[in-house]
């Protein structure tokens, strides 16, 4: 494993109320007719890195998007269950989904950054919030770009359109954009897929180093990545969690067959 920071492994099933980052009880999500998740219950680690590995249609990229109500923008989706962030119920009527998505950041597939200068891509997220004073938001902004190791690269053109960055840089600015609002779990989907290696590499001694300071959820189908960043890989199949795991234990002795004959390439 390449942790920076390893720590002593948590019982997942026993998780303790102040150890647990996200609690998911008995969810199912659809879109439509279509039964996206099953029956899915876990518990996420505090400050770890915790990834979904599994088939593409297996519903990982569903269930992290349960995790800041981004599915609530897909029409005809319903769901039944809990998703539990700091003892509330985050499906709730009553959440205040814009400040969940403040303290749930997410870092898609692919860059996207907006088409703005990279300072105004960064404190875009501080601003809806109503931050305006200037000396606030360029502390925030070098902060941010530092956090995602890319101060250095941009700090003599912050004013010049995000889009002459390259892929990797622009990835970068994505991280930074949503750590800039000091997010207390980020969620990421696929996020070096598109990447060169060298600047996957980066990207994922970024995501070890920011488990100091909030909560990661990966989906990957690359399983090398998952096993060299993780501390916990839970393994979905068909809207199903077959295995979840500290990921020494999964990659290595996987309990379930299926989570097996997945790992090994027997199918996937």
């Amino acid at each position: 494993m390449l942790n920076l920071f390893e720590r002593e492994k948590l019982d997942l099933q026993s998780l303790s109320p102040s150890d647990t980052a996200i609690n998911v009880e008995g969810l199912n999500l659809w879109f439509g007719k279509k039964q996206v998740l099953n029956d899915i219950s876990m518990k996420i680690p505090k400050h770890r890195i915790t990834a979904l590995i599994g088939q593409s249609g297996c519903g990982k990229s569903t269930l992290i998007s349960s995790f800041n109500r981004m599915n609530d923008l897909v029409d005809g989706c319903r769901y039944l269950g809990k998703v539990e962030i700091d003892g509330r119920d985050i499906n709730h009527s009553r959440e205040n989904v814009a400040r969940l998505r403040a303290s749930v950041g997410m870092v898609f597939q692919r860059p996207n950054p907006f088409p703005m200068s990279i300072y105004e891509n960064v404190c875009y997220g501080l601003k809806l919030q109503g931050m305006s004073l200037r000396r606030t938001l360029d502390d925030s902004v070098e902060q941010a770009l530092r956090d995602a190791a890319l101060w250095e690269e941009v700090k003599d053109r912050l004013f010049e359109p995000a889009n002459i960055l390259s892929g990797g840089q622009q990835q970068r600015l994505v991280f930074a954009r949503a750590l800039a609002l000091q997010p207390d779990i980020l969620l990421l989907d696929e996020p070096t897929s598109a990447l060169d290696p060298l600047t996957t590499l980066y990207i994922e001694e970024l995501m070890i180093s920011l488990k100091k300071r909030c909560t990661v959820i990966i989906v990957t189908h690359n399983m090398q990545q998952a096993a060299r960043v993780s501390d916990y890989t839970a393994f979905i199949h068909q809207g199903e969690l077959i295995e979840y795991a500290d990921s020494d234990s999964l990659f290595t002795m996987p309990v379930k067959k299926q989570t097996e004959d997945y790992i090994t390439g027997r199918y996937g």
